[in-house]
C-alpha cells in the first residue's frame, strides 16, 4: 500500500512539474513573441530623462564617457531594445564586432536587419557603431551619435552598399543581431507606403545644412549649402545612391539636392526662399595660429563582469597633432603637386575658413556628406593625412580665437 501511494504521488508530483514547466515555455514564448512584435524604429532623440541612456544603467554614462559618443548610443539604445543590460563591449567602438564574435554572445552577420548595430573601424584606428532602424525599400536607416559631434542624428545606406553607407576610409565589420525583429519589419514593411518623389514645392528638412552638388548624387562637386526649413522649387527629379534627388535653385545656385531630407509640400511651385543662412560666417585672422591638440587619456577603470582590459572609452582617439605654422587665409596647402587657390580650411570652397568649414568636416566624418579630392586636402587642417574631430576642433577654435 505504501509503494501504491508512493507511486501515485510521484505521478502527481511528476504531473505537477511537467504543467508548471509547459506554462513557463508558453509564458515566455509568448513574451518572446512580443518582444519581436513590439519593436518601435527610433527617429528622434531620446529625452534627457530616458534611463537607458542618461544613467548608471548606461556603463558608458556611468565612466563619463555618455553621448555624444556612439557607443554610449548604441549601448543604450541596445538596452532599450532588449528591455535588459545588452552583451556589448565596453570598450571604442572598433572593438564590439570581434568581441562579441569571440564571446558568442549575439549572431551577427552582414546582411542589415532591423535592431541590428552596425560595427566599423578607421583606417589607422578608432570606429563606428550605429543602430539599424529600418531596411525599406533598399535603403538602410541608421540612428547615431558621434563623439565631440551630435548627440542624435539619422543616417541612411544602400542595402547593396558593402561598406554600409562608411567613409572611404571606414571598413565596415558586419552587423550584430540583438534578436529576431523580422515580424516587426514585415509589418512595418506591409503598412509603410513607398515615398514616391515629384517635382513641385520642398521644404528642407534639416538640423544644419543640405548640400547642394552639381549633380545627383554625392560624388558631383559641392555648390552650396541650403539651411533647414528653406523652400524650394524641384523641376526635375533622379534617383541615385540610394537617394532620390531635386533639381533646384537657392540664393541664384542651380543644382540638386537629395530630396530624402527634405518634406514634400505640393505639386506646385511658390516664390523660393532666397534669405541666407542664420550662422553668418566669420571670417578669420591671419595672425592667429592653431594649437597641438593634447591626446586624450584613457581611464583604467573596468567593470569586474568584463575582461580586464575592457574599458569605456570614446569612439575616436585623437593622437597629439603637429601645429600648422602659417596664417591661414593666406597659405594654401602645401602638398606635393597642389593647383588649388584655395586656402587650408576652406572646405566649402567659398574662400573663407569659418563655422561652415568645421560642420562640414562634421558631417564628412560622420557620412553625412562627401568631399571631393580638393575639398579632403583642404580638410586637413593640421597637415596629419587625416581627416577627423581635430581638424574640426582646430577650424572651431581658430573663429572664436580660443588659441
Amino acid at each position: 500500500m505504501r509503494n501504491v501511494l508512493k507511486s501515485v504521488f510521484s505521478k502527481k508530483v511528476s504531473a505537477a512539474v511537467l504543467t508548471a514547466v509547459m506554462l513557463f515555455v508558453s509564458v515566455f514564448s509568448m513574451s518572446m513573441i512580443a518582444s519581436a512584435a513590439s519593436f518601435s524604429p527610433r527617429l528622434s532623440a531620446p529625452s534627457l530623462s530616458n534611463k537607458y541612456y542618461y544613467s548608471d544603467l548606461n556603463a558608458f554614462y556611468k565612466y563619463d564617457y555618455g553621448m555624444p559618443n556612439c557607443t554610449a548610443y548604441a549601448y543604450g539604445r541596445a538596452y532599450e531594445i532588449l528591455g535588459s543590460e545588452p552583451k556589448l563591449s565596453w570598450n571604442n567602438a572598433e572593438q564590439w564586432y570581434d568581441y562579441n564574435k569571440s564571446n558568442g554572445y549575439y549572431k551577427y552577420g552582414q546582411t542589415p536587419k532591423v535592431g541590428a548595430i552596425a560595427c566599423w573601424s578607421y583606417n589607422g584606428g578608432g570606429g563606428h557603431v550605429a543602430v539599424v532602424e529600418k531596411v525599406e525599400n533598399g535603403q538602410i536607416t541608421f540612428s547615431n551619435s558621434a563623439w565631440s559631434g551630435k548627440r542624435f542624428y539619422l543616417s541612411y545606406a544602400s542595402t547593396s552598399d558593402k561598406n554600409a553607407g562608411g567613409n572611404s576610409w571606414w571598413n565596415f565589420q558586419g552587423y550584430i543581431y540583438l534578436g529576431n525583429f523580422s515580424g516587426s519589419t514585415s509589418t512595418t514593411q506591409a503598412t509603410t507606403k513607398k515615398v514616391t518623389y515629384t517635382t513641385g514645392t520642398y521644404k528642407t528638412d534639416v538640423d544644419d545644412y543640405l548640400n547642394m552638388r552639381s549633380g545627383a548624387g554625392t560624388s558631383y562637386s559641392y555648390v552650396t549649402s541650403v539651411p533647414g526649413n528653406v523652400t524650394l522649387n524641384v523641376t526635375k527629379v533622379s534617383t541615385a545612391g540610394g537617394y532620390t534627388w531635386g533639381y533646384t535653385s537657392y540664393n541664384g545656385k542651380t543644382g540638386w539636392v537629395a530630396l530624402d531630407f527634405c518634406a514634400f509640400v505640393s505639386s506646385s511651385t511658390v516664390q523660393p526662399t532666397t534669405a541666407k543662412p542664420t550662422v553668418q560666417p566669420t571670417t578669420a585672422k591671419a595672425t592667429v595660429q592653431p594649437t597641438t591638440a593634447k591626446a586624450t587619456v584613457q581611464p583604467t577603470t573596468a567593470k569586474v563582469t568584463q575582461p580586464a582590459t575592457t574599458v569605456p572609452a570614446a569612439t575616436v582617439q585623437p593622437t597629439t597633432v603637429q601645429a600648422t605654422t602659417a596664417p591661414v587665409t593666406t597659405q594654401p596647402s602645401n602638398d606635393n603637386n597642389n593647383d588649388t587657390p584655395y586656402m587650408i580650411g576652406d572646405v566649402n570652397l567659398d574662400g573663407h575658413v569659418d563655422v561652415i568649414d568645421a560642420t562640414e568636416i562634421s558631417k564628412y566624418i560622420v557620412s553625412i556628406s562627401t568631399l571631393s579630392d580638393v575639398q579632403r586636402e583642404l580638410a586637413d587642417y593640421n597637415h596629419d593625412g587625416e581627416i577627423n574631430v581635430v581638424d574640426a576642433t582646430e577650424i572651431q577654435k581658430l573663429v572664436v580665437g580660443n588659441n
